[in-house]
This record gives structure tokens, sequence and C-alpha cells, in this order.
């Protein structure tokens, strides 16, 4: 018993030692940063960063059986947006949970994994079998999840062939899947090369294996670079997440994992940290078994770091949280038809789906997920119908993800101009600088770009009432 609590104390005092030291070199490179962001004119138009935008599928209402019988209704008629459409096919399955994840998935071992992919595709055909899928055209079939590469490459391409079958592509659609090198073998990514997939995503997180171990990540920094350097070099675009502002990151672990990547000739999403509620981080936090994350300022800091060396080699920031150098990346119609367009998710526990007015999420239980899909309904969750209010709400938030929003567009749907309905927001956000407006358009400035989520705020409901 006695040794026990001298290893829980030394264990607190290592903690309180490292976050002392931390604290330390983070103020002397807040010193540094802070001066090149005074250099470069990047003002202090608010108190701190918004990372995400003023909605999320948490916000949407359970499901009503009103919203759903408008939603079928919907689902009845024809898509004349014009809008090319991206379909993903959740699995939602991983073999081990990353300290910060908050995603609703499922471990492996428990579950039946054929009758699953069964009864998702089962759901696909569901949708497919409608007016409006029928009448749509997608120019992406996404693998997401969870962690779609537990599955063996054969199921794999057994699901992305079922997509191609039940629904219309255009002539340049891409493939996409996601994995961890822990369950993308070489072999596995060499068959899905030979198949024809497009791009591989990757949660790489950081290249620094004392912060992996700490997050729970299941491979190590050297796995996950072997797994990239095999793609590249069999033509595969990579796309991997990398996060920032981590329990116990300095900015020079940053800057490795940031080097790494570009020397790895990767696209790049870089998320800062949000510690989620329930989480094992959360309480391994509140406990000591983690150093807290950096506060506002560093995290801003780090977020301009990144800014500055990606933009110097030669990635341009585009959608929400994207760094590229793929040109059909700056171009991807999901993207670019916010929010008139549509992705077309599927799967127990999916959160992105959105088409037109209705946004939705799937029942999050994955045994439950294939109980009501058995019994051939649309396992849906929590389902929205926007107003004309909230699309308009919506529309601005296209500087969100670093897009104009076009006047023309916006009278056509609306009738009115963005300075009609949001005069006091647009004038606030001119004054500060983060935004231009001309007679086409209303665009975000390079002092916006980091203050992008909170511009989005500007918009929301509760901000404008």
């Amino acid at each position: 018993m006695e040794v026990l609590l001298i290893v829980i104390f030394l264990r607190k005092l290592y903690y309180v030692i490292e976050r002392f030291l931390n604290r330390t070199i983070k103020e002397e490179q807040l010193k540094m940063t802070k001066a090149i962001a005074q250099e470069k004119g990047v003002s202090e138009a608010y108190g701190e960063r918004k990372n995400w935008p003023p909605y999320t599928y948490r916000d949407y209402p359970d499901i009503k059986a009103e919203t759903y019988e408008a939603f079928m209704k919907f689902l009845d008629t024809e898509n004349t947006s014009g809008r090319l459409m991206e379909l993903q096919p959740w699995i939602s399955v991983c073999d081990s949970r990353c300290a910060f994840c908050y995603f609703p998935t499922a471990p492996t071992r428990k579950v039946q994994i054929e009758e699953y992919l069964l009864l998702l595709k089962k759901e696909l055909d569901m949708y497919a079998k409608t007016r409006y899928v029928k009448t749509s055209v997608f120019d992406e079939i996404v693998l997401g999840g969870g962690t779609p590469s537990v599955l063996t490459a054969e199921q794999m391409i057994d699901l992305i062939d079922f997509c191609k079958q039940r629904f219309t592509t255009n002539k340049e659609y891409f493939i996409k899947v996601t994995g961890s090198s822990k369950t993308l073998a070489l072999p596995k990514i060499d068959k899905l090369a030979a198949y024809g997939v497009y791009q591989m995503d990757m949660g790489a997180q950081t290249f620094d294996d004392k912060i992996r171990k700490l997050l729970c990540l299941p491979d190590s920094a050297a796995d996950v670079e072997r797994a990239i350097r095999h793609a590249r070099k069999l033509g595969l675009c990579v796309c991997v997440d990398l996060m920032y502002n981590l329990p116990g990151q300095t900015m020079e672990s940053w800057e490795q994992t940031l080097k790494k990547a570009i020397e790895l000739d990767v696209e790049i999403d870089a998320y800062s940290l949000h510690v989620d509620p329930g989480t094992l981080l959360e309480k391994m936090i509140k406990t000591g078994k983690s150093p807290p994350i950096g506060d506002a300022e560093f995290e801003k800091q780090l977020y301009l770091k990144a800014y500055d060396m990606l933009t110097k080699a030669g990635y341009k920031a585009v959608g929400h949280d994207r760094f590229s150098r793929v040109e059909w990346h700056m171009r991807e119609n999901c993207l670019n038809g916010w929010p008139w367009g549509g992705i077309l998710t599927t799967g127990a526990g999916c959160f992105m789906g959105y088409l037109q007015r209705f946004s939705y999420s799937n029942i999050e239980d994955i045994n439950e997920y294939m109980k009501v899909v058995s019994a051939g309904k649309l396992p849906i969750q929590r389902l929205s119908e926007s107003d004309d209010d909230e699309m308009m709400r919506r529309e601005m938030s296209r500087l969100y993800l670093r897009l104009p929003v076009s006047k023309k567009e916006f009278m056509e749907k609306f009738g009115k101009l963005p300075e009609d309905v949001f005069p006091k927001q647009l004038k606030n956000l001119l004054e500060k600088g983060l935004i231009e407006i001309d007679d086409k358009e209303v665009r975000i400035t390079k002092q916006g770009e980091v203050w992008k989520g909170n511009i989005a705020w500007e918009f929301a409901a509760k901000q404008t009432a």
C-alpha cells in the first residue's frame, strides 16, 4: 500500500514539474510568436478563437413524426439543384479508442461485421430507391467512420462496388477510404490502390511518439510514416488529420510534426484539440494522469505557426481546416456547394448528413441501428429542417469554410442581399478588417482567416436575435 502511494505521489510530482517546464517553454515561445504575429499584422479581433461553427449534429432535435414525414416527401421530389453530392457509408467500428475521441463507435470484437455490412447496404438501398437520390449525381464515395480499414480489402471493395451500382456517379468521381496504419497493412493498401481508390485519409494527429502514447493512439509515428510513404509511392493522395494544442505539446513538437507532414507530401487537416465531456482524455486531465492543454493564446500561436509554415511550403488554406496542394481539393463540389449541395451519410452513428434544408444524424448504438434498418426504416435519430432564416445564416457560414458569399445567389435564394439581412454583423466585421465586400461577394480577408470560427458565430441565431 505504501509503495502504491509513493508511486502515485511521484507520478503527480512528475506532471507538476513537466507542467512547470512546459509553461516556461511556452511563455518564451509565445513572446517570439506574438512578435511574429504583430509583424504580420494579425489583430486581436476577439479574446479567443472559436474553432467550430455555431451548430453541430448535437444541436439537431430528436426526430419527430412531422419532420420525418416532411423529409420523406422531400426525398420523393426531383433534385434540381444542379449540385454534385458526396456519398458516405460509415463503418462505425474501431479496434481501439483514442483518448480524445467522442465519435459514436463500437469495438470490433462486439460487432458482427458481415451482418452490419448487409444492413448498411440495405440503408443505402432505401435511399437509392428515392426519386431525389435517383436524380442526384455523386462525385465522391467516401468510406468514413470509425475506422473502415478494420474491414478486409475485399469487404471495402465490395461495399464501394455496391455504391457504384446503386448510385449515379459522374465521370470524374473519386473514392476515398479512412483508416489507421494499425489496420492498413501494406498489402491492403496495394489492393485498394489497384482497385482505383484515389485518396487515403489517416488520423495521424502527431508524429511525437510521447504524445501518441499519452493519447492512446494505436500505432507509432514510424508505422504511420511507413503507411503514408507506401501509399504515396503507389500514387495515392494521402490526407492526414493533425491536432494542435495537445497535452504536453510544445511549439517545437508541433513544428516537427508539420515538417514531417510537409516532407511526406500529404494533404493536411489541422484541428485544434477540443476536450469533449465524457472522453477518456477529460478524465485523464482531471485526475492528473495527463498534463492540461495550452491556453487560448498558445492555441492561436500554434495555428499561426501552421498557417505560416504550410503556406510557405505551397499549401493553400481551403475548406474548414484543410491545407492543400491538390487543385481538385480546392474545387470539391460537396464543399463549394454548401449549403445547397449535399452529403448522403449512412451507417450507425453517422452525423454529417445534409440534403439541402435537411440535416440529420443516425442512431448511434450499432445494435439498435441494425434492428431499425432490419425493420425497413431509415435509422435517423436527429433530424432538422431549416427555414429561410436558418438557411441565410448557413449561407453566411461559407465564410467559415473560406468561401465567398455570392450576392447574386443570395438574392436568387432569398430575395434580399446579405447587407439587408445582417447589416450590424457585416459592419462590425468590416471595421475589424476580417471581411471585404464588393458588388459581387462577401469574402474573408487574410486577417479573417485566423478568426473564421468567430466570424461564423456572428451569424448564429443566439448572436443576432
